[in-house]
């Protein structure tokens, strides 16, 4: 029998131009995937909602209009997409996708933006479209962090990973009460026992989740300790930032009389940050070398797509830090506990609990 949980359920606007119809599937499927996925364990569902689909007839008010009241105003998340055109100019705004844009925005409600760099037939390009959508990546890389992708299979994917994100961060705005941890712990309870009468393992899940989605990073944050006027350092003297957000104590250069050199007290949250995702993603990429090899072996299994997107992973990872340096990172098993140790440390920092610095 099917045991019934609590759920937050979320509105997610599907936005983009005439010219991504197939792209709009592909982002309704992977929010289906993922209730399939995460919806229990996340007690949350997303609801995709596209304008041909939830729209209805309206009179007396311009079409562009009427879906603002009946969808904008009532989703939660927005997902939005560009490829060759910027849409239709409306009067309002740019286009009816760029309205919808600017309404989420100006209302303080998540917006997730996308690039497709699809390859498309050069004859079917609207010259005109095609400024007009210069223009606005030009100005909106001014403002926002945009995602982007090539391939319809690389956009599920990357929906998959950026909508888990999203969700936990929207969840997280909302402080747990005693219902709220009451649910988890029954939330939790049914999990393992779901695990228990399917034999399935904690390592197996971390697989899976690991396969799909790619090694987890943390976004990036800012905090700083305020200095104090006139505060000095452990040595006695004076402590500042750098230009890259490193609190420092500046220390007298003996062997260079009139000069400083900067002893670091606290490293900046991008310092952290990008050590941090770079030892997850040479963790992640080591373990999926082992399991290729044990694929290789016939030791295991794994879904043709799923591999798939675990290679486009794997090989990204190699782009991002070169392949002879991540395959080489360490030399022995004592290196690899020390990496781990590094990491854990650093989620730690980043708010991790330590009994949930699982690696």
């Amino acid at each position: 029998m099917a045991v019934p949980f609590r759920s937050d359920v979320y509105r997610v606007l599907i936005a983009s131009p005439s010219d991504l119809e197939e792209e709009r599937r592909v982002a309704t499927d992977a929010i289906n995937e993922w209730n399939a996925q995460h919806a229990a364990a996340e007690a949350t569902v997303l609801l995709p909602v596209k304008w041909e689909s939830h729209a209805m007839p309206e009179t007396g008010v311009r079409p562009q209009g009427a879906i603002n009241r009946q969808l904008v105003e009532n989703c939660d998340l927005l997902i939005g997409m560009f490829w060759t055109k910027l849409g239709t100019s409306i009067g309002v705004a740019d286009s009816g996708t760029v309205e919808e844009i600017d309404q989420f925005v100006a209302a303080g409600k998540p917006t997730m933006l996308y690039f497709s760099s699809r390859p498309v037939d050069p004859n079917k390009i609207d010259l005109k479209q095609q400024r007009r959508l210069r223009q606005f990546k030009a100005e909106t890389y001014k403002t926002a962090y945009v995602g982007h992708f090539a391939s319809t299979s690389e956009l599920h994917g990357t929906l998959l990973r950026d909508l888990i994100n999203r969700v936990r961060e929207m969840r997280s705005g909302r402080r747990p009460n005693r219902g709220d941890k009451l649910d988890q712990t029954t939330r939790l309870v049914d999990l393992m026992m779901s695990c228990r009468k399917n034999k399935i393992t904690p390592a197996e899940i971390h697989q899976f989740r690991d396969e799909l989605l790619g090694p987890r990073h943390r976004p990036a944050g800012q905090v700083s300790d305020p200095i104090k006027s006139g505060e000095v350092g452990p040595n006695g003297c004076r402590v500042s930032y750098t230009r890259h957000g490193d609190k420092v104590e500046w220390i007298p250069d003996e062997e260079n009389p009139g000069e400083e050199w900067p002893l670091i007290l606290r490293r900046s949250d991008k310092s952290i940050n990008k050590a941090a995702e770079e030892f997850e993603t040479v963790i992640w990429y080591d373990r999926k070398l082992v399991l290729q090899q044990r694929l290789e072996q016939g030791l295991e299994k794994l879904n043709p797509e799923i591999e798939k997107g675990m290679l486009e992973a794997m090989q990204a990872a190699e782009r991002k830090y070169g392949k002879k340096k991540i395959r080489n990172y360490y030399q022995d098993d004592f290196g690899w506990g020390m990496l781990n140790g590094k990491l854990s440390a650093l989620r730690w920092v980043l708010g991790a609990e330590w009994d949930m610095l699982d690696t």
